[in-house]
């Protein structure tokens, strides 16, 4: 570690000192000081996840222990007034298998499958941003999330990340199982309709590589319009108004 901030195109991070909640010990990591707001334009891919410049500032997401090998989110960990240089130094380790160190944890921890899940997916895109086969880290995800959806215990938009899960399917050449979960994406998940459709016939015709969202879609994902109650309501303003002094 020679500089405390590193930068990738807009994105900041910075080397922090934490300590460990499982064993106590005080080590240096990276963390994302600064992420730049997300625009229309901002390149996300139908599966929903932001495309990052560099793997390294996926990775900054979690901290991983040198000592004992807890991995978790970085807001699971305190930051710790020591200099990070005087700390100890972080693991030497790809930047993608901290996702695997984390998947560990969370079953060491007995986290839920739908957490596991998540990380295995920041798996599979911090390794494609690195340049690495991401076969395993999506048959890895799609376990974890088969799992969890398969769980009535838990409340969450479910119809969205069966979209999710019709998409991992998709990127592994599953397309029976991707339009058997793409047949399950209703309104709930609030994403268009248009594109729950054109991702599964993305899928009868055999795509299984990663496509981009354009950024009309982008927009009515990330940045929905709120409803007019007005328009909905066939009410004037003045009947609003009345409605409200009631």
């Amino acid at each position: 570690m020679q500089d405390i901030y590193k930068q990738f195109e807009n994105f900041v991070l910075q080397t922090v000192s934490v300590q460990c909640p499982e064993c106590e010990v005080v080590f240096a990591t990276d963390m994302l000081a600064h992420t730049p707001n997300m625009t229309k334009d901002t390149p996300v891919e139908t599966d929903l996840h932001r495309i990052l410049p560099h793997p390294s500032v996926r990775a900054a997401l979690i901290a991983m222990c040198p000592a004992c090998l807890y991995t978790n989110w970085y807001s699971s960990f305190v930051e710790d007034s020591l200099i990070p240089f005087m700390a100890v130094a972080p693991a030497e380790v790809a930047f993608s298998k901290k996702f695997a160190h984390a998947v560990l944890t969370g079953r060491k921890i007995g986290a839920h499958h739908l957490d596991r899940a998540l990380f295995a997916l920041n798996g599979s895109w911090c390794a494609r941003e690195a340049g690495e086969p991401c076969e395993k880290w999506l048959e890895l995800a799609g376990q974890e999330l088969e799992s969890a959806l398969a769980d009535d215990s838990w409340t969450g938009n479910r119809s969205r990340y069966q979209y999710i899960m019709g998409e991992i399917c998709r990127l592994l050449g599953d397309f029976h199982g991707a339009v058997r979960h793409y047949n399950q994406v209703d309104r709930k998940s609030q994403l268009p309709k248009s594109l729950v459709d054109h991702q599964r016939q993305e899928a009868i015709n055999g795509n299984s590589k990663p496509v981009q969202l354009p950024p009309e879609y982008v927009e009515a994902i990330f940045f929905p319009k709120p409803i007019n109650l007005d328009e909905l309501l066939g009410t004037t303003q003045n009947q609003t108004h009345e409605l409200k002094s009631s």
